[in-house]
């Protein structure tokens, strides 16, 4: 659509302020919900490694060779802010990153389309469950959007006169963006299209607009190239690993495709209606407007891009976190939409009507939202009980604790804990003092127990529930006992059983 005349920055902030006041409060209402995620245990802990690690050379895990982000940006930061506060400060970070990230979409969207537009965009984006739930989550994801969302701002500001201190620190968020989380780096194509599309410079074949582009493919190569050349190679391992190379899960195409269809489904659904309306406009005025219809499908494009890539591999892993990143992308389509719908009918009804129109599809978005949010929040048990009752039995030192899960409580107990004496019950080697022969797996497992090895051993019959019926006649025989039993969610349970002669600290 023609943009819309722009008016002042400060005509916007209270419309923007609203949307955020909204999302702020159903972020923070999911924050104080639940004990920390699997995974918010494991950044927030590596953190806390890496910052004695850098103050102090004190030894830290290999992070870098596993993880799907640096060690050293998002666990580091996120670690300072536990510092501050715990968890809930932790959980604030994010959403204070995801905040940031409506601003950014709510400013690109404006240059592109104007105020209403806007408003209707950061609307749509606060409106989504999977944005409300990286809001109150402390993982990297919330980081790297917010990132990757200022990025995708500046690349539009870099095409309505941002000039070259626009393209670079686009570049470089970008760069930024892809070593918080390496998936982030799969919209970086979407964000050199945004720099080609968008803007002036005439039809979409122009050597000005794609010269654009190439200049911030071109820095944005040379800032990873620097990154990987000072990370070295146990993080281009670590990368190949958990991102380029991942092997494939096992669930169906149809399954992955249902996940991301619940979450986003509606918004790329408007998103398609926006790109059919641009193409229509471009049919009829020509020009400059095939570039906004290429600039239209290119976004949208990006918020089919998490599903299809997960499709690919088979996987709906972390793909409600996924998918919010192209979402940010959609939703200016979307917003230009509803601005489209509500000028129109402004113009031939009243503005009530559009208005009215606008709410209709927003609102059911964020009530929808908001459930998801919730359910996606309450996926895991409180751990609460479980730590307390593991508390008495974990003491600094020598002792070997292997509990599924393991970061959970390592985080929770960091303080009377290090790092070394945690283990899970996935990839456990062990090598055998008589023979020298490598174990793997259970075995490994059931000898570390026979041997009295595990202190403690904690099994709750969920990610490796197969071995944890292998191993339990073992823990019997060796005389290990069931030190207590607690409840996991409305089902499950939490076994943890102590070593002959191992007691409360």
């Amino acid at each position: 659509m023609a943009r819309m005349p722009r008016p002042g920055l400060r005509t916007d902030l209270l419309p923007l302020f609203a949307v955020l006041l909204v999302q702020g409060a159903l972020s923070f209402h999911l924050l104080l919900s639940n004990t920390a995620f699997v995974d918010e245990g494991t950044y927030i802990y590596a953190g806390y490694q890496e910052i004695a690690n850098l103050a102090h050379g004190t030894p830290v895990a290999t992070y870098e060779t596993f993880f799907s982000g640096s060690p050293l940006i998002y666990p580091v930061v996120v670690a300072v802010a536990d510092m501050l506060g715990g968890l809930t400060t932790a959980r604030l970070l994010s959403m204070a990153f995801m905040l940031s990230a409506t601003v950014a979409v709510h400013l690109a969207t404006r240059r592109l389309h104007g105020s209403l537009a806007a408003f209707c965009a950061a609307a749509a984006f606060a409106a989504l469950g999977p944005t409300q739930f990286l809001g109150g989550l402390a993982t990297y994801d919330s980081m790297a959007l917010a990132l990757l969302a200022w990025a995708g701002y500046l690349a539009v500001r870099l095409t309505t006169g941002g000039g070259y201190p626009s393209m670079l620190l686009a570049a470089l968020l970008l760069a930024l963006a892809g070593c918080t989380k390496y998936a982030a780096l799969l919209w970086v194509p979407v964000v050199c299209g945004v720099a080609v599309f968008a803007g002036s410079g005439g039809a979409p074949g122009a050597w000005v607009r794609w010269k654009r582009g190439l200049q911030l493919l071109l820095a944005f190569v040379a800032a990873v190239a620097v990154a990987a050349l000072v990370a070295g190679k146990r993080y281009i391992d670590g990368f190949n690993h958990t991102t380029l190379k991942r092997a494939p899960g096992h669930d169906a195409y149809s399954y992955v495709a249902e996940e991301a269809a619940k979450w986003v489904g509606a918004l790329l659904l408007l998103a398609l209606v926006g790109v059919v309306v641009q193409l229509v406009a471009a049919r009829r005025r020509g020009g400059s407007a095939w570039s906004e219809a290429c600039l239209a499908a290119v976004l949208l494009v990006a918020g089919m891009l998490a599903p299809a890539n997960q499709i690919r591999i088979h996987t709906w892993l972390s793909l409600q976190k996924h998918v919010d990143f192209g979402a940010w992308f959609a939703c200016i389509v979307v917003g230009a939409l509803l601005a489209r719908v509500v000028v129109a009918l402004k113009d031939r009804v009243h503005v009530t009507a559009g208005v009215v129109v606008a709410a209709l599809v927003v609102g059911p978005l964020g009530w929808v939202g908001a459930a998801q949010g919730r359910e996606m929040f309450g996926e895991w048990s409180d751990t609460e009980d479980f730590v307390a009752a593991l508390r008495p039995y974990v003491v600094k030192g020598d002792d070997r604790y292997l509990v599924e899960n393991y970061n959970v409580p390592a985080y929770y107990l960091r303080e009377s804990s290090n790092w070394q004496q945690w283990h899970d019950l996935v990839a456990v080697y062990r090598r055998d003092p008589d023979t020298g022969k490598q174990q793997v797996g259970v075995p490994a497992i059931q000898a570390g127990i026979e041997a009295h090895e595990w202190k403690v051993v904690v099994l709750d019959f969920t990610q490796t529930g197969a071995t944890d019926k292998a191993i339990q006649p073992t823990l019997k025989s060796a005389g290990y006992r069931v030190a207590t039993v607690v409840k996991s969610g409305e089902h499950g349970r939490y076994t943890i059983y102590v070593a002959p002669g191992y007691d409360k600290k």
